[in-house]
Protein backbone atom coordinates (compact mmCIF):
# COMPACT_ATOMS: atom_id res chain seq x y z
CA UNK A 1 0.00 0.00 0.00
CA UNK A 2 2.68 2.64 0.75
CA UNK A 3 4.40 1.73 -2.09
CA UNK A 4 1.30 2.45 -4.39
CA UNK A 5 0.92 5.48 -3.00
CA UNK A 6 4.76 6.73 -3.65
CA UNK A 7 4.09 5.33 -7.18
CA UNK A 8 1.08 7.55 -7.23
CA UNK A 9 2.84 10.61 -5.60
CA UNK A 10 5.81 10.10 -8.40
CA UNK A 11 3.77 9.76 -11.63
CA UNK A 12 1.46 12.76 -10.51
CA UNK A 13 5.14 15.06 -9.69
CA UNK A 14 6.01 14.06 -13.01
CA UNK A 15 2.53 15.18 -14.79
CA UNK A 16 3.03 18.97 -12.74
CA UNK A 17 6.68 19.50 -13.70
CA UNK A 18 5.92 18.42 -17.43
CA UNK A 19 3.12 20.55 -17.02
CA UNK A 20 5.14 23.59 -15.86
CA UNK A 21 7.98 22.82 -18.58
CA UNK A 22 5.47 22.45 -21.40
CA UNK A 23 3.64 25.62 -20.50
CA UNK A 24 4.95 28.95 -21.21
CA UNK A 25 4.84 31.89 -18.49
CA UNK A 26 3.48 30.50 -15.28
CA UNK A 27 0.57 28.67 -14.36
CA UNK A 28 -1.61 29.21 -10.49
CA UNK A 29 -2.27 26.20 -8.78
CA UNK A 30 -6.13 26.16 -9.69
CA UNK A 31 -4.84 26.29 -13.26
CA UNK A 32 -2.98 23.30 -12.43
CA UNK A 33 -5.24 21.28 -10.74
CA UNK A 34 -7.80 21.69 -13.56
CA UNK A 35 -5.44 20.90 -16.57
CA UNK A 36 -4.14 17.64 -14.51
CA UNK A 37 -7.09 16.82 -13.33
CA UNK A 38 -6.04 16.48 -9.52
CA UNK A 39 -8.04 17.75 -6.30
CA UNK A 40 -6.80 20.68 -4.63
CA UNK A 41 -5.18 19.06 -1.51
CA UNK A 42 -3.60 16.85 -3.54
CA UNK A 43 -2.18 19.33 -6.29
CA UNK A 44 -1.33 21.64 -3.10
CA UNK A 45 0.41 18.36 -1.82
CA UNK A 46 2.88 17.44 -5.02
CA UNK A 47 3.60 21.46 -5.12
CA UNK A 48 4.86 21.63 -2.05
CA UNK A 49 6.76 18.49 -2.27
CA UNK A 50 8.37 19.95 -5.53
CA UNK A 51 9.17 23.10 -4.20
CA UNK A 52 10.71 21.83 -0.97
CA UNK A 53 13.28 19.98 -4.08
CA UNK A 54 13.77 23.06 -6.03
CA UNK A 55 11.66 21.82 -8.88
CA UNK A 56 9.20 24.25 -8.93
CA UNK A 57 9.29 27.73 -7.89
CA UNK A 58 5.95 29.96 -6.57
CA UNK A 59 5.61 33.82 -7.10
CA UNK A 60 3.73 35.33 -4.73
CA UNK A 61 3.19 38.40 -6.60
CA UNK A 62 0.39 36.51 -8.56
CA UNK A 63 0.29 33.42 -6.50
CA UNK A 64 1.52 31.40 -9.80
CA UNK A 65 4.60 28.43 -10.08
CA UNK A 66 7.22 27.87 -12.69
CA UNK A 67 9.98 25.28 -13.16
CA UNK A 68 12.17 25.94 -10.37
CA UNK A 69 16.25 25.97 -10.11
CA UNK A 70 17.48 22.05 -10.00
CA UNK A 71 14.94 21.45 -13.16
CA UNK A 72 17.18 23.95 -15.15
CA UNK A 73 20.45 22.62 -14.34
CA UNK A 74 18.69 18.70 -14.94
CA UNK A 75 18.53 20.21 -18.37
CA UNK A 76 21.96 21.79 -18.67
CA UNK A 77 23.60 18.40 -17.42
CA UNK A 78 21.54 16.55 -20.05
CA UNK A 79 22.75 19.18 -22.70
CA UNK A 80 26.22 19.20 -21.51
CA UNK A 81 26.57 14.92 -21.93
CA UNK A 82 24.97 15.58 -25.35
CA UNK A 83 28.48 16.97 -26.31
CA UNK A 84 26.85 20.57 -26.83
CA UNK A 85 29.26 22.23 -24.69
CA UNK A 86 30.71 23.06 -27.59
CA UNK A 87 28.13 25.97 -27.64
CA UNK A 88 29.04 28.37 -25.26
CA UNK A 89 28.16 31.28 -23.74
CA UNK A 90 29.70 33.96 -25.53
CA UNK A 91 28.39 32.74 -28.43
CA UNK A 92 25.15 33.93 -27.13
CA UNK A 93 26.65 37.38 -25.60
CA UNK A 94 28.11 38.05 -28.49
CA UNK A 95 24.64 37.51 -30.79
CA UNK A 96 22.78 39.56 -29.01
CA UNK A 97 24.81 42.29 -28.68
CA UNK A 98 25.39 42.11 -32.31
CA UNK A 99 21.63 42.19 -33.25
CA UNK A 100 20.29 43.98 -30.64
CA UNK A 101 17.73 40.68 -29.73
CA UNK A 102 16.99 37.97 -27.26
CA UNK A 103 19.04 34.90 -27.71
CA UNK A 104 17.91 30.77 -27.24
CA UNK A 105 19.44 27.85 -27.87
CA UNK A 106 16.87 24.89 -28.37
CA UNK A 107 17.24 21.05 -28.75
CA UNK A 108 14.47 18.35 -29.47
CA UNK A 109 12.09 17.14 -27.08
CA UNK A 110 10.14 14.17 -29.11
CA UNK A 111 7.41 17.01 -30.28
CA UNK A 112 8.38 19.83 -28.34
CA UNK A 113 11.76 22.14 -28.21
CA UNK A 114 13.28 22.56 -25.06
CA UNK A 115 15.21 25.64 -24.46
CA UNK A 116 18.79 24.99 -22.67
CA UNK A 117 20.48 28.66 -22.82
CA UNK A 118 19.04 31.49 -23.03
CA UNK A 119 20.25 35.34 -23.20
CA UNK A 120 17.20 37.63 -22.51
CA UNK A 121 17.95 41.38 -22.60
CA UNK A 122 14.02 42.33 -23.13
CA UNK A 123 12.29 40.18 -21.31
CA UNK A 124 8.47 39.03 -22.67
CA UNK A 125 6.46 37.83 -19.40
CA UNK A 126 4.83 34.92 -21.43
CA UNK A 127 7.91 33.33 -23.18
CA UNK A 128 9.98 30.52 -22.17
CA UNK A 129 13.09 31.10 -20.42
CA UNK A 130 15.65 28.34 -20.15
CA UNK A 131 14.27 24.48 -19.35
CA UNK A 132 10.90 25.69 -20.75
CA UNK A 133 9.47 24.35 -23.57
CA UNK A 134 7.61 24.95 -26.81
CA UNK A 135 5.62 23.71 -29.77
CA UNK A 136 7.37 22.76 -32.60
CA UNK A 137 4.95 24.73 -35.29
CA UNK A 138 4.27 27.72 -34.08
CA UNK A 139 8.28 28.46 -33.46
CA UNK A 140 10.67 29.34 -35.32
CA UNK A 141 13.38 26.90 -33.56
CA UNK A 142 10.73 24.21 -34.05
CA UNK A 143 10.02 25.09 -37.62
CA UNK A 144 14.08 24.52 -37.86
CA UNK A 145 13.65 20.96 -36.52
CA UNK A 146 10.86 20.32 -38.59
CA UNK A 147 12.54 21.28 -42.21
CA UNK A 148 15.54 18.85 -40.93
CA UNK A 149 13.32 15.67 -40.02
CA UNK A 150 13.38 13.06 -42.19
CA UNK A 151 9.85 12.39 -43.77
CA UNK A 152 9.10 9.30 -42.12
CA UNK A 153 9.85 11.71 -38.70
CA UNK A 154 7.75 14.43 -40.00
CA UNK A 155 4.74 12.06 -40.99
CA UNK A 156 4.91 10.56 -37.65
CA UNK A 157 4.80 14.30 -36.06
CA UNK A 158 1.44 15.30 -38.35
CA UNK A 159 -0.04 12.09 -37.20
CA UNK A 160 0.21 12.44 -34.08
CA UNK A 161 0.15 16.19 -33.52
CA UNK A 162 -2.67 18.29 -32.56
CA UNK A 163 -1.78 22.09 -34.76
CA UNK A 164 -2.88 24.40 -32.01
CA UNK A 165 -3.96 27.65 -33.46
CA UNK A 166 -2.19 30.05 -31.33
CA UNK A 167 -2.68 33.11 -32.84
CA UNK A 168 -3.92 33.99 -36.18
CA UNK A 169 -1.16 33.51 -37.85
CA UNK A 170 0.21 30.33 -36.53
CA UNK A 171 0.43 27.46 -39.52
CA UNK A 172 -2.12 24.50 -38.84
CA UNK A 173 -2.13 22.33 -41.58
CA UNK A 174 0.39 19.89 -42.98
CA UNK A 175 0.70 21.48 -46.06
CA UNK A 176 1.24 24.92 -45.22
CA UNK A 177 3.90 23.79 -42.39
CA UNK A 178 5.22 21.12 -45.16
CA UNK A 179 5.64 24.57 -47.51
CA UNK A 180 7.16 26.66 -45.02
CA UNK A 181 9.61 24.07 -44.21
CA UNK A 182 11.14 23.67 -48.03
CA UNK A 183 11.10 27.42 -47.85
CA UNK A 184 13.17 27.49 -44.07
CA UNK A 185 15.66 24.70 -46.07
CA UNK A 186 16.51 26.93 -49.17
CA UNK A 187 16.42 30.56 -47.21
CA UNK A 188 18.60 28.78 -44.39
CA UNK A 189 16.56 29.70 -41.38
CA UNK A 190 12.80 29.94 -39.97
CA UNK A 191 10.54 32.64 -39.31
CA UNK A 192 7.91 32.65 -36.44
CA UNK A 193 5.71 36.02 -37.45
CA UNK A 194 3.54 36.25 -34.24
CA UNK A 195 2.70 32.88 -34.71
CA UNK A 196 2.95 31.88 -30.74
CA UNK A 197 2.28 35.32 -29.15
CA UNK A 198 0.89 38.13 -31.03
CA UNK A 199 3.75 40.39 -29.26
CA UNK A 200 6.85 37.99 -30.46
CA UNK A 201 8.54 37.59 -33.87
CA UNK A 202 12.16 35.36 -34.01
CA UNK A 203 14.32 33.69 -36.25
CA UNK A 204 15.85 29.97 -35.62
CA UNK A 205 18.74 28.83 -37.89
CA UNK A 206 20.39 25.09 -37.61
CA UNK A 207 23.68 23.58 -35.70
CA UNK A 208 24.29 20.83 -37.74
CA UNK A 209 27.32 18.14 -37.13
CA UNK A 210 29.69 16.69 -39.50
CA UNK A 211 27.04 14.38 -41.46
CA UNK A 212 24.68 18.10 -42.22
CA UNK A 213 21.96 16.50 -39.05
CA UNK A 214 20.62 18.81 -36.95
CA UNK A 215 21.93 19.21 -33.32
CA UNK A 216 19.93 22.26 -31.89
CA UNK A 217 18.51 25.52 -33.41
CA UNK A 218 20.21 28.84 -32.65
CA UNK A 219 16.93 31.56 -32.79
CA UNK A 220 16.98 35.45 -32.28
CA UNK A 221 13.40 36.99 -31.06
CA UNK A 222 12.03 39.87 -29.50
CA UNK A 223 9.04 41.52 -28.34
CA UNK A 224 7.35 43.93 -30.84
CA UNK A 225 7.51 46.69 -28.17
CA UNK A 226 11.40 46.83 -28.93
CA UNK A 227 11.65 45.88 -32.63
CA UNK A 228 10.06 45.39 -35.47
CA UNK A 229 9.65 42.37 -37.84
CA UNK A 230 11.86 44.28 -40.46
CA UNK A 231 14.31 45.08 -37.77
CA UNK A 232 15.09 41.55 -36.67
CA UNK A 233 14.79 39.94 -40.02
CA UNK A 234 17.46 42.23 -41.04
CA UNK A 235 19.86 40.51 -38.32
CA UNK A 236 19.30 36.84 -40.10
CA UNK A 237 22.62 37.26 -41.60
CA UNK A 238 24.39 37.45 -38.41
CA UNK A 239 22.37 35.24 -36.79
CA UNK A 240 23.20 32.22 -39.77
CA UNK A 241 26.77 33.29 -39.73
CA UNK A 242 27.18 32.67 -36.02
CA UNK A 243 25.40 28.96 -36.29
CA UNK A 244 27.76 28.21 -39.33
CA UNK A 245 30.00 29.29 -36.99
CA UNK A 246 29.18 26.88 -34.21
CA UNK A 247 28.39 23.84 -36.66
CA UNK A 248 32.07 24.28 -37.91
CA UNK A 249 32.88 22.94 -34.44
CA UNK A 250 30.92 19.77 -34.44
CA UNK A 251 32.44 19.16 -38.01
CA UNK A 252 36.11 19.47 -36.49
CA UNK A 253 34.64 16.51 -34.11
CA UNK A 254 35.20 13.57 -36.93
Amino acid sequence: MVRELQSSIVEKSVTVVDLLAKTSGRLTQSEIAATTGFNKSSTHRILSILMGQDLVTYDERDRSYSVGPKLISWARAAWEKMDLSLIEDQDLAELSEETGMNVAVSVLSEHTVTFIKTRIPHPYRLAVKTGGQSELHNTAAGKVFLAHMTTEAVDTFFAQAELEKFTETTLTTPDALRADMADIRERGYAISDREEFYQVVGLAAPILDYDQRILAALSIWIPLRVASFEELLDQSGKLVGMADRISARFGQMT
